[in-house]
């Protein structure tokens, strides 16, 4: 692989996998990477050839492309700080199940259940057809979704999940297929964050 070629990346669980190896080369300012729609399911469906032996190529120049593209992640930090400045304009969405954001589930990883305050309750797989194609949803779909956040396309929008697999898909969405400019990744997500205890969590019907 060399430093201009088209990087490809797909996985076969509705593309979380893909788009958090998308998060990772973004943030190391690589502009050519796409997600395969549907990713190998939807591969198999057209089809197309499928290859059990590993492919081998002749060694290449290849150089990792130095970091620079922080502002698609938040650390809990910076978060904890946003979150406590009354000025402070951010919208918070938790990809996670809807048990995982109520509460009443705990995932192994995390030392408690519950969410981070504020944060508005949006399943990552309601971007994918996951029962079916494994392919994003139509971009009228994807609006109708999303709309509910009430935001427009400048507004700072932080994006959590369980270790930052989820959310790394609803940061390309919002990012790549909605236009949202402002869109941060929290890498830690919920295990990092139920963690702390000085860090303000809610359950339902509870704030602590």
């Amino acid at each position: 692989m060399e430093n201009n070629d088209l990087i490809i990346v797909y996985d076969d669980k509705g593309s979380s996998d893909a788009a958090r190896l998308w998060c990772i080369l973004d943030d190391y300012n690589f502009d050519s990477v796409r997600i395969l729609n549907g990713g190998l399911k939807s591969w198999e469906r057209t089809g197309e050839k499928l290859t059990v032996k590993p492919v081998t190529y002749d060694p290449t120049q290849f150089n990792l492309r130095e970091k620079g593209n922080e502002d698609i992640w938040i650390d809990k930090e910076e978060l904890s700080s946003l979150i406590g400045n009354e000025d402070s304009n951010i919208i918070i969405v938790d990809s996670r199940s809807s048990e995982e954001y109520s509460g009443t589930l705990i995932k192994k990883g995390a030392s408690k259940a519950g969410r981070i305050p504020n944060s508005i309750h949006i399943d990552w797989a309601e971007a994918i057809d996951l029962r079916n194609s494994k392919k994003f949803r139509p971009i009228e779909e994807l609006q109708e979704i999303y709309n509910t956040l009430e935001m427009n396309l400048k507004d700072t929008v932080v994006v959590y999940c369980h270790t930052g697999y989820r959310s790394s898909l609803t940061t390309f969405v919002l990012r790549e297929l909605m236009g949202f400019e402002n869109v941060r990744n929290y890498d830690g997500s919920w295990v990092e964050w139920s963690y702390f205890d000085e860090l303000p969590y809610e359950k339902d019907s509870i704030m602590l």
